[in-house]
């Protein structure tokens, strides 16, 4: 397998470009799969993040592209992305191969990202610049196709970067939308740099007896990447990751925190870091973020050569992102899905450069990630540090000057709790085994906020993080006078409430006896009005048995006379 680019079958203008943008050899992967590609064969590449993929698939469109008939409205070629910023970093290669063109006006592309323009917006400019060639995710596509104002019956080429992603449940309802659109002679190209559990969903795909090539697959890293680990406290991590930004030598360096939420927290914390505004330059960016602040961000912190300049981020920028002279990657915490791992890392040590990348672990179980990146053949080496906790930043004091910046700690907390609960190796990630008190020194809260996660019952977890105390708690304040007049307010108000309630419940408490005095009487006297008046009724049963007597007697004596005057009758007609 030869790896010069002059034996390749492609135009010499190209040949020219590659030479002119300094790559002097092609990767494996480049090697392997752009001759294939050329060939009209369907490809599935697998290869190691940072190897080349990207420029695996540009240069066989480029090539096909200028053989083709173009027509007026009609995409001869798409290359989609699961990312905005991925998608944005591949167009860049694009153009940066496409100002060699000798042909002006010659092989177009263009962008299509949801989110930066509206759908008119980009269709007014597909109809100006009528291009050959859409780079773009599938959301926006999906509803290109759907306005009927493109044609994608002389569709050549369909690309999809970072394929698992494309393929999975995420995007299951635009890619099958999509995919049935296209017409299916085509030749498919699918890229990743962990695309083994995509297999199963290939065929959605119409991919037709692919060339299947795997590069680099056993430890799946290149050979210029270092990838350490270290085993620290949580409350240690913050001045432990600074000491390292402050100690290494390095030109960028990304920092991949657990939520946004975290990112925005921290992000405000760094930019009060006066001491070190000259020696540092932050960057912020995530998902949450509205799609033109990531977008500037991102192309910012490319542009940035000024001293050492960090970008803050989340798993938004662990796949496909390719910034030329980042050295250094720092997790604070491992990701939730483990193949995310390996494209963080791959940030860095990119096209033969040298590149480091740190994760902490946990004390505790979480040392037991060790042995899962074994089993899944990542070679990680323990990093011993010459210092141990590094500088004191001073988190907590900054957010006790004001009750606000401890409302988003306690966010941000939270939020990071939620995100543990969801790790996928949850045999290794325990919420049962999280040192409360410890994390809420790295966040820098004082105080726990309720969960159902944190059982405060528990003799191990305090209420109140160090030397804090309920008192401290009620004095505390927020800098902001409505904020604050707000709170004040609303603890009047439960203070009124739980003084009626006490009222109310002494009350209960002093009436007690009295009530219950009272309830003896009331049924005493009813059990002796219910004696009187079995008593009465009685004495009438005994009146009435007697009257019947009297009555009876009564009767009887009247017969008895009755008699006896008969008697005497017959007596005397016996006389005469």
């Amino acid at each position: 397998m030869s790896l010069d680019w002059s034996k390749l079958n492609i135009q010499q203008w190209l040949k020219d470009a590659i030479g002119s943008l300094g790559f002097q050899t092609m990767t494996t992967v480049q090697a392997s799969a752009i001759p294939i590609f050329l060939q009209n064969k369907d490809v599935v590449v697998e290869a190691v993040t940072g190897s080349g993929k990207t420029l695996s698939f540009v240069i066989p469109i480029i090539e096909k592209m200028t053989r083709v008939e173009h027509q007026k409205y009609h995409v001869n070629a798409i290359v989609l992305s699961p990312t905005r910023e991925l998608a944005q970093q591949i167009d860049k290669v694009f153009q940066s191969v496409l100002q060699f063109n000798p042909e002006e006006n010659g092989i177009r592309t263009q962008l299509i990202l949801g989110g930066v323009n509206t759908l008119e917006q980009d269709l007014e400019t597909f109809k100006k610049r009528n291009p050959h060639i859409i780079i773009s995710t599938p959301g926006r596509l999906q509803e290109l196709i759907k306005s009927k104002k493109i044609k994608t019956t002389d569709l050549e080429v369909l690309i999809l970067d970072e394929a698992d992603r494309l393929l999975d449940t995420n995007f299951s309802k635009e890619m099958d939308f999509i995919l049935a659109s296209l017409p299916k002679q085509k030749r498919t190209g699918l890229f990743s740099a962990t695309i083994s559990k995509a297999y199963e969903t290939l065929h959605k795909t119409g991919i037709r007896n692919p060339i299947k090539i795997k590069v680099n697959a056993k430890n799946n890293k290149p050979k210029s990447l270092q990838m350490y680990y270290h085993v620290v406290k949580p409350e240690d991590k913050l001045n432990l990751m600074f000491k390292i930004l402050t100690e290494y030598h390095f030109q960028k360096a990304m920092v991949y925190f657990p939520t946004c939420v975290s990112v925005d927290y921290y992000y405000q914390f760094f930019k009060t870091l006066t001491q070190y505004k000259d020696q540092l330059k932050f960057f912020s960016l995530h998902g949450k973020l509205k799609t033109p602040a990531r977008l500037k961000t991102l192309s910012n912190f490319d542009a940035s050569n000024d001293g050492k300049t960090i970008l803050m981020t989340t798993d938004v920028a662990s796949r496909g992102i390719d910034i030329d002279d980042v050295d250094l990657i720092i997790q604070l915490d491992p990701p939730t899905d483990p193949d995310s791992f390996m494209h963080r890392c791959g940030r860095t040590g990119r096209a033969g450069r040298f590149g480091q990348a740190i994760t902490f672990l946990n004390e505790g179980r979480e040392e037991d990630y060790i042995n899962f990146l074994e089993v899944k053949d990542v070679d990680i080496e323990e990093l011993e540090l010459p210092f141990e906790k590094g500088v004191d930043l001073g988190l907590t004091s900054w957010n006790l000057q004001d009750r606000a910046r401890h409302d988003k700690a306690v966010h941000a907390f939270v939020s990071f709790v939620r995100y543990y609960t969801k790790h996928s190796v949850n045999s290794i990630f325990r919420v049962g085994n999280i040192d409360w008190s410890s994390l809420a020194k790295f966040y820098g809260v004082t105080r726990l906020p309720s969960m159902p996660e944190i059982n405060k019952k528990d003799s191990n977890v305090s209420e109140f993080i160090g030397d804090y105390d309920f008192e401290k708690w009620e004095q505390f304040k927020y800098l902001d006078e409505n904020k604050e007049k707000a709170r004040v307010d609303e603890l009047a108000k439960e203070k009124k409430k739980f003084e009626r309630q006490e009222i109310k419940k002494k009350k209960e408490e002093n009436s007690a006896w009295s009530v219950k005095v009272g309830k003896k009487q009331a049924r005493n006297e009813k059990n002796i009005n219910k004696r009187d008046l079995e008593l009465d009724m009685k004495g009438e049963d005994d009146n009435e048995s007697e009257q019947e007597m009297d009555w009876k007697d009564m009767i009887r004596a009247q017969k008895k006379q009755k008699k006896n005057e008969k008697n005497d009758d017959i007596a005397q007609f016996d006389d005469l």
